[in-house]
């Protein structure tokens, strides 16, 4: 046990040694979390419970044998903002473990403002038990009046009868600030607390997989700017129109729709304050539209949108309708057949990544001028005539490089003028995977 506390004081020290070169920390702790130690002492049980649960838990006297072979504790003494604030960079298992080390330590660790709780999805001895009770009750435990982040990932292993919602509502009445939810247990999906969607403080929100998003019309989310949206559910196109208009001042969006049907037909992404994008769909095929079915498209209206990012292989359609300030993209979209126009709202890009697929070389290609790097993956054994008709007027292009990594069969027709930009300013060329026609071998 005291080589465990060494290590921990070592640690400490580290990061002491980090935060003085720093600014001073923020003032964390309340009049009320000074005195907690009335609320262990009041349930013994219940704080022997959370001892067992840290992976060093003994009931020994670890300061007094410190003390006695190695001299004075200067650690704890240390004030409590100070500790909160060196706690913020150590794992949340080794936070709460803490409160064993000594009297003064039992409370530190309540008004830690960043906490994070994950289920191991791996287990070395063949055992595994969800982390959800240990959640709950150093949530219950837990007394900061402000909560910088809460990260909670939870398995299959999380009982099917948890509220899990009310940890999420217990965040937002501390006043959260980034909130990361992936629950991933045998259930249906579960809806998110009222409360969640009129979080002002709230800035960065990620929910993934179980979770159905029914969003009330009161929805306002003044301060969010990261929204990450993965696997999840909606309970309709409302409840995703109402959620993307309720972050006025949103800059990036990260989406990863479920390989089911997540109750929307039209994905209309209409953000004016968007600066990036990402967005990927492996629905397979298969899952396409039935007869009298209403066609799946995907929307884009982000006039001040610079980075995009689609990765697409559900068949779905696309169109853009506001898109001219793009600087960096990344389109991979199979088996659909983009707006003709799809290209050109890319034009103003300097570094473009395109899998040029049989309905990407049916676009019309545009004016090109500003473009740096460019990327292709052929799809389709047209692509040549329509790299060159990218290339025709290209001033600035210094990098290009083609992987062909799908082996895709190349027609080729000797063009009738060599691109300027290939004979006078392209300074590097990749061909990726080339692996030639039978008699170059």
């Amino acid at each position: 046990m005291v080589v465990y506390f060494l290590s921990f004081a070592f640690l400490l020290s580290y990061l002491l040694l980090t935060f003085l070169l720093q600014a001073p920390p923020p003032r964390y702790l309340s009049s009320s979390a000074v005195n907690q130690e009335t609320l262990i002492a009041s349930d013994p049980t219940l704080f022997r419970k959370m001892l067992s649960a840290t992976s060093n838990a003994h009931e020994v006297e670890i300061s007094q044998k410190v003390q006695e072979t190695f001299g004075e504790d200067r650690i704890s003494l240390l004030p409590d903002d100070l500790l909160v604030h060196i706690l913020m960079f150590v794992p949340t298992k080794d936070v709460v473990a803490t409160m064993i080390l000594s009297k003064r330590w039992r409370t530190i660790w309540t008004v830690v403002p960043r906490l994070e709780f994950e289920d191991i999805w791996g287990s070395t001895n063949g055992k595994h038990e969800s982390i959800w009770w240990f959640l709950d009750k150093s949530l219950q435990l837990h007394k900061a009046p402000l909560l910088e982040s809460l990260c909670i990932r939870l398995g299959q292993k999380c009982p099917t009868d948890v509220d899990v919602t009310k940890w999420v509502a217990s965040a937002v009445d501390r006043y959260v600030r980034k909130l990361r939810f992936d629950l991933r247990w045998s259930a249906k999906p579960t809806s998110m607390p009222n409360s969640l969607y009129t979080c002002k403080t709230l800035n960065e929100l990620k929910l993934s997989n179980k979770i159905l998003l029914d969003v009330p019309p009161s929805v306002c989310l003044p301060s969010v700017t990261k929204l990450y949206l993965c696997d999840v559910v909606y309970k309709d196109e409302v409840s995703f129109v109402r959620l993307l208009s309720s972050c006025p001042i949103l800059r990036d969006l990260l989406v990863i729709r479920c390989k089911e049907d997540d109750n929307v037909k039209v994905y209309r992404v209409k953000v004016p304050s968007l600066e990036e994008f990402s967005y990927t769909n492996d629905r397979p095929l298969s899952h396409g539209n039935d007869v009298g079915e209403i066609a799946r498209s995907v929307v884009l209206d982000c006039p001040a949108l610079r980075q995009l990012y689609i990765y697409d292989s559900s068949g779905d359609s696309y169109c853009i309708e506001n898109m001219p300030c793009i600087v960096r993209a990344g389109i991979d979209i199979f088996f659909a057949y983009p707006d003709k126009k799809f290209l050109r709202y890319l034009s103003a890009a300097t570094s473009l990544s395109l899998t040029l697929t049989h309905g990407l070389v049916m676009c019309r290609p545009d004016n090109f001028s500003q473009l740096v790097d460019l990327m292709i993956s052929p799809f389709y054994s047209d692509w040549l005539e329509q790299l060159m008709l990218m290339l025709k007027n290209n001033p600035k292009l210094k990098s290009l490089t083609i992987d062909d990594d799908h082996n895709i069969p190349l027609l080729w027709n000797k063009p009738d003028h060599v691109p300027e930009c290939l004979a006078s300013h392209l300074e590097c060329f990749k061909w990726l995977s080339y692996k030639g026609k039978d008699e170059e071998k």
